[in-house]
């Protein structure tokens, strides 16, 4: 039961309320988006492609979002609904699987400033993208209270005002 009644979606999309609030954070930092997804596999996850691409044009950033590590920014490989998000050059950010989503995009913004800001490849930081996934819980982890903290991240009750997780 949440505040507003009986909580209708199944444990499988109980991310919704929280990628919602992700997704708004970056709007209200006016962080262009074209895409995203939620995928139909576990460990629960999620993509949000950006607008903002790299000097040559081609090269496409997207977060993705695990229930296992949490997000990830890099350049976008592949992915969609049936495909895990592969990221080239990614870093993981914030520490933990469910940061406060005005962390997210305060990071991302950073990041892509740091990112935009190099015109050359000589410039490219080796330390600054990579790393290791982190580990802060299984999904099969069923009683850890994971759910509940999504649950604490209810989306909006009225559907429209959704963006539309289910496809590109």
């Amino acid at each position: 039961m949440s505040s507003r009644g009986p909580w209708p979606v199944p444990w499988h999309r109980l991310q919704l309320g929280y990628l919602h609030d992700v997704y708004l954070a970056l709007i209200r930092r006016e962080v262009q988006l074209s895409a995203h997804w939620i995928s139909e596999f576990v460990p629960r996850s999620a993509t949000i492609l950006l607008a903002e691409t790299a000097s040559n044009g081609a090269t496409e950033f997207a977060l993705a979002w695990d229930e296992e590590s949490g997000w990830r920014l890099g350049v976008f490989v592949q992915g969609d609904e049936r495909c895990p998000t592969l990221l080239r050059r990614q870093e993981y950010i914030c520490g933990a699987v469910l940061p406060d989503p005005a962390e997210v995009a305060d990071t991302v913004v950073t990041l892509l400033r740091r990112h935009l800001r190099r015109r050359w490849p000589w410039q490219a930081s080796q330390t600054f993208w990579g790393g290791y996934p982190p580990s802060y819980r299984c999904y099969r982890d069923v009683d850890d209270g994971f759910d509940d903290l999504l649950r604490g991240h209810l989306p909006p009750d009225d559907p429209s005002c959704l963006p539309s997780w289910s496809g590109h």
